[in-house]
């Protein structure tokens, strides 16, 4: 089961809580905060990414951050641990992301890391 808690009062988030299902997406949430190249994130984006999985059902993609650069910059971010980047529905989810994002002018971006 995952354990969802809340990180509170984000100065670079429209929201006062933003909730993190791991300690890792916490310690990016802080990595955020004080990244002077950022000017704002969230959790709570909204975005739903339609796609077919390996099995060819229709799925709903919700990624985990959406972050705005100084710049103007947008990028989607997925926190992922390294042992699910092979798993067939990851490749698919992973692959209807970069199309969307690549349509909008955005940049999908992947952070991984052994969990």
């Amino acid at each position: 089961m995952v354990k969802i808690s809340a990180y509170e009062d984000p100065k670079k988030s429209p929201y006062t809580l933003e909730y993190y299902d791991s300690s890792w997406e916490e310690e990016y949430m802080k990595e955020l905060e004080a990244d002077d190249s950022i000017a704002k994130w969230t959790k709570n984006h909204g975005l739903r990414i339609k796609y077919f999985n390996s099995d060819n059902k229709f799925k709903t993609y919700i990624p985990d951050f959406l972050v705005e650069k100084m710049d103007g910059s947008i990028e989607l971010v997925e926190m992922k641990g390294t042992h699910l980047l092979k798993n067939p529905d990851t490749k698919k989810k992973i692959e209807f992301a970069k199309k969307w994002c690549n349509a909008r002018n955005i940049t999908y971006r992947i952070i991984s890391k052994y969990q």
